[in-house]
């Protein structure tokens, strides 16, 4: 506990601290309907569906740059378009290695293991399951308990 409570410290140290960052307002940046690499692109693409519809959004929407590519601000208020992909990934990839991890946890425990790594249990496949659904609390509760981590004990020092 007290770990976490100087880590917590920390990091609001660091943020408290820190000067927050100014960008420059967009001095390589011009609206796309106005940069000429852009149009030059534009008028260069093959003349269907595909390529107008989206050149015409980017027109009128996105800052280009020199180069005459679209570029997206990251920006305050458009942090959701971040985070949302990056929870998502985050989510799935714990919910795969939970469920994974839950497989081979509850394989061990039964009469023959291995034979659980090479044919598929479907009870314990559906539980692993179930079970990754809920790994972000489960996770919290593991981590709580002391049962994700090993104890100082069980660690082995390198010889090195």
């Amino acid at each position: 506990m007290q770990k976490l409570l100087a880590i917590l410290l920390m990091i609001s140290l660091w943020v408290g601290f820190t000067a927050p960052a100014q960008a420059a307002s967009n001095t390589h940046l011009v609206p796309c309907e106005s940069s000429a690499a852009f149009q030059e692109r534009m008028h260069s693409a093959p003349q269907n569906y595909y390529f107008d519809e989206p050149y015409q959004l980017y027109a009128a929407n996105l800052l280009c740059g020199e180069e005459g590519l679209p570029h997206l601000q990251l920006r305050l208020d458009r942090a959701l378009d971040i985070v949302i992909p990056f929870g998502i990934f985050f989510y799935f990839a714990g919910f795969v290695g939970w469920s994974g991890r839950a497989y081979l946890i509850g394989g061990k425990q039964t009469k023959n293991p291995e034979e659980t790594e090479i044919f598929i249990n479907i009870p314990l496949a559906l539980r692993s399951f179930m079970q990754g659904l809920l790994w972000p609390l489960l996770a919290f509760k593991e981590l709580t308990t002391g049962e994700l981590t090993a104890k100082e004990s069980e660690l082995s020092v390198s010889p090195r």
